[in-house]
């Protein structure tokens, strides 16, 4: 134990420790509501002061394979896996004089710096999935499509519509003037939308 301590709490390990240290507390925080979280990549756009464009700064980490997850996430892991490279080797010159110590801990504290990159890569890869984020269709984007009518029928002040989604298909208000012939299984175009009564406006697909 008092190995491990002296370990953690000397150069360059020591590094690590504060690092993964303010992760921690920065975890806290986000349990306890009181910061918010960070986007790498697919996930959101960052744009850092100081870091030049945000694009260009995420397009980096993609390329590293560090993108699509929250950034947060991405230090967490690189921290800790910076922090266990440098604690296992570290052990083994710890007896060393304090130049050559120091001499061997920068070195160390460089190539852990690198390895941890592909290993944070290596451990995001298969939870990148869990991110990935859909944009919600537009109501106004449904005007022209083709929908399927899920009501007995359609008038001026009530009926339903489903229109095909990418997952589950979009159940709608529709509204169409009568008479139509517009039945359940019917196929109809949308043809307009209002946002005051979130209502579109459908005819027959032969008659549109």
């Amino acid at each position: 134990m008092d190995q491990f301590i002296a370990t953690i709490s000397t150069f360059p390990t020591a590094i690590w420790t504060v690092i993964l240290g303010v992760v921690l507390v920065y975890w806290l925080a986000s349990l306890l509501g009181m910061v918010d979280d960070w986007h790498v990549g697919q996930y959101t756009e960052l744009d850092m002061p100081g870091h030049g464009d945000g694009g260009d700064w995420a397009a980096k980490l993609m390329a590293l394979g560090l993108g699509g997850v929250p950034f947060s996430l991405v230090l967490s892991i690189y921290a800790l896996s910076g922090w266990l490279f440098s604690a296992l080797v570290q052990q083994y010159f710890l007896w060393l004089p304090n130049l050559l110590h120091y001499l061997l801990g920068a070195g160390l504290f460089l190539v852990c710096s690198a390895l941890a990159i592909p290993c944070t890569a290596l451990v995001l890869r298969p939870l990148r999935g869990l991110f990935v984020t859909h944009t919600a269709t537009s109501k106004l984007a449904l005007v022209g499509r083709a929908c399927k009518i899920s009501t007995m029928s359609v008038d001026e002040y009530f009926g339903r519509a489903e229109v095909a989604a990418n997952g589950a298909p979009l159940n709608i208000r529709v509204c169409a003037a009568s008479p139509n012939t517009l039945v359940k299984g019917s196929a109809a175009v949308i043809l307009d939308y209002d946002p005051a009564l979130d209502v579109y406006a459908v005819a027959a697909l032969e008659d549109g």
